[in-house]
Formats: structure tokens, sequence, C-alpha cells
């Protein structure tokens, strides 16, 4: 209302004041009303919009009606994780295996295909146990598998590899002075315990013939060398005599047939303690020497099985050595790779004969438990050590041996 209302002509002051009275009321009364339809903030603005409706002269649409609920229609809820039924995918293994209890053929989504057809499959309920990835499990009481059968002969084009894994030719396995990782103790009559070693190793260095994978087959190089020292035990394993060893063959193998054409030199030493001794003063001292030709075959009746015979040349001669030597024997051996637990028999025998002894030479045999690497050819042996004939060291030439011991033997 105005600060001042003006009086109007022919009032008296009694009615001027109850007219303002009235008017101040009716006003108060107005305000009064307006404020409870306004929202007002906390300290007496108008409200936010987000909440101001009658302040603004704006009213609410009415509420839509509310629908009657109705029974659910949908169908109950499938219990807890239920998919589509599915053929699982198997995820191959190491070694191209799947789990698979379905059947014995491979799984599917297996890499392994058609090369690992007879791997042997397990359940994971059951216990997942892990197969050899080159024979199946069953074939240790069958012999070696289908694959120590018999010999395949590649259709594969021939190939050059530098450094192949594999050879061609093996050592003997009844050889008492071959390339190997070797010791035997044994007891010689008139000397006693002696420690006989080989130190060696053989390696190849340049193939024409299969390749990685395949069977073995074709033309390769390889290099070898071996020290076969001798430890007398009671002389504090003091160095009696060691013959030195370095070849080099050319070999050939297809099928069961094998063959080699090698080079190698040997040199025949004392050892200085062996010299040293009271009684061996006045010892003759040979400088015994060869290099020789050889010229060697061998033949596999099974994969287990081999048989071979080989003639050494020498072109060059020292310290009583002659010309010809001839080496033979038969080895036994499972070609199957060997569980730790399974381990399988060997046994194997060498004979040679040697010009520079009037035509003698010595017989080696030895038997005894193996195991075969199952990622390679690896051939681990211990078994009893049996030898009679000419010494096996060149510096004792003219001896004759006879010992019997146990030996362990690593051939790679």
């Amino acid at each position: 209302m105005p600060y001042r209302t003006a009086k109007p002509a022919g009032t008296s002051p009694t009615q001027t004041t109850q007219a303002v009275l009235s008017t101040n009321t009716n006003t108060a009364q107005n305000t009064w009303s307006a404020q409870q339809q306004q929202p007002s903030s906390r300290y007496g603005q108008p409200a936010s919009r987000y909440r101001q409706t009658a302040y603004n002269n704006q009213t609410l649409p009415p509420a839509p009606p509310q629908a009657a609920p109705v029974p659910s229609q949908m169908p109950p809820a499938p219990p807890y994780r239920q998919e589509a039924k599915r053929e699982p995918v198997y995820l191959p293994l190491p070694g191209g295996h799947s789990l698979n209890s379905q059947s014995g053929a491979p799984a599917q989504g297996s890499m392994s295909g058609e090369v690992f057809s007879d791997q042997w499959q397990s359940s994971p309920s059951e216990g997942v146990a892990y197969p050899n990835p080159i024979v199946p499990h069953d074939s240790y009481s069958q012999g070696c598998g289908p694959d120590c059968d018999h010999y395949h002969y590649t259709d594969a084009a021939y190939q050059w590899t530098l450094l192949p894994t594999d050879l061609l030719w093996q050592s003997y396995l009844g050889g008492p002075r071959e390339p190997r990782l070797g010791q035997s103790i044994v007891y010689l009559d008139g000397t006693g315990w002696l420690w006989e070693l080989e130190a060696g190793g053989r390696a190849g260095l340049l193939r024409y013939g299969s390749g990685p994978g395949e069977e073995l087959e074709g033309f390769q190089l390889d290099i070898w060398g071996a020290a076969t020292p001798r430890l007398n035990m009671h002389q504090n394993t003091e160095l009696d005599a060691v013959d030195f060893f370095v070849g080099v063959p050319l070999t050939w193998r297809r099928g069961p047939f094998q063959a080699k054409l090698e080079w190698y030199h040997v040199s025949a030493h004392l050892g200085d303690e062996f010299l040293l001794r009271p009684e061996n003063a006045g010892f003759n001292r040979l400088d015994y020497l060869r290099d020789a030709i050889v010229l060697g075959g061998g033949y596999f009746p099974t994969p287990d099985w081999r048989v071979y015979a080989e003639a050494d040349y020498a072109y060059n001669t020292n310290g009583g050595a002659k010309p010809w030597h001839f080496n033979f024997g038969v080895d036994y051996s499972p070609c199957c790779p060997t569980p730790i637990t399974r381990p399988q028999p060997f046994a194997a025998i060498n004979g040679n004969l040697r010009e520079e002894v009037n035509w003698s030479g010595g017989v080696n045999f030895v038997a005894g438990l193996q195991w075969r690497g199952q990622e390679n050819d690896h051939l681990f042996r211990t078994g009893l050590h049996y030898y009679a004939g000419q010494s096996l060291q060149y510096s004792f030439l003219g001896d004759y041996e006879e010992f019997i011991g146990w030996g362990m033997w690593m051939d790679f």
C-alpha cells in the first residue's frame, strides 16, 4: 500500500482510521496466503526453478492413471549358468596333445592332426596325465609302438642341414673305446681296482638328406674325439696311461642300412706318475701312433638290434703299430623312449682283431639297464662290464688283461 493515503473529502477522522485498518488487514491476509502458496529458500528468496510451481503461476499436469497390475506372463527363470548346448573346443597341449575323453581321435581345435593320431588322451576329471610325446602310453608292454616295428623310407626331397642334431651312425654300445662319456670301476687280475674312463663325444657337421622330423636318411659329415684315461685306485687314483682319439667320418644311412668312411688318429701316452714309481723303473715306453682309414657297415634286423663290422687300415704307424685292425659286434638296445621308473634292458658284445698282436685281440661285453631320451636319442646305461684280451691301453701293447666290474655310459 502507499506510504500515505489521501484523505477523501467529506470523511471524518474516525471513518478514515477504520478504512486504513481494514486495508492493512486485507493486505496482511493476502500476503500470508501468498507466502503459504509460494515456497521460499532458506534465506527468504524464491526457491530454485527445479521445484518452483505456484510462484510462476504454473500448474503440474495431472499424473497418468496407474494401470492395474496384471499377472506376469514371462517364463520361469532358467537355472543358474544354464547355456545352450554347444560342442566344446579342445585347446592343444604342448607336444600336439589335447584333452578329450569322448574318443581316441584328435580333439576339435587341436593342432596335432594326423601326426599324433595315436596319442593317449584323458579327461581332466580323471586326472590329467602327461603322455610321452613320441610313443603311445601302452607301447611299453607291446614293444616300442608302430614307429619302432620297422623302418620307413622317406620320399621327401633331400636338403642341406647345417649342424644336424641327429646322427646317422651311432657309437657301438659294446665298443670299449668310443666317443662317449663313461666310467667303469673294474678289478684287474694282478693289478687291483682300476677306474676306466671314456671322455668324448660325437656331433654332426653337415647333412645332405632328410630334414627335421623325417626318417633319418642321407649323407652326413661328423666329427668326434675322445680320451680314455686309466686311473689306478691303489695308487691314489694316479694316471697309468691315456689314449687320445680324433676322427672325421662321412656316414650314410637309408632304412635299416648304414655305412661309413672315416679317417681317425690315435696316440698313446703313459702317465708321469706311472713312470716315477720305483717298480716301473726302466719301463719300455712306446710312442704308439696310428693314422687310419676305416670302411664300415651296419644293419638293423629290427630297430632294436644292430650288427656291424669294419675294416681299419693305417697308412701311418709308429711304436709297434701295424696297419690292419678289424672290429665287429652286436648291439641290443630298445629304440623307444624310456620312463624314469621303467628302464629297459640292453646288452652288447664287441670283438676286435689286430695285426700287431699276431691277430689276437679282445672281447668286450656289457649288459644292464638303459634310459633313452624322450626329446632326443641320448642314451644312458648302467650295468656289468667284462673284458678279456689284449690291453685296452696301447701303451701296454702285448699285455693280456681280464677284468670285471660295473660301469655307466652316456651316448649322445
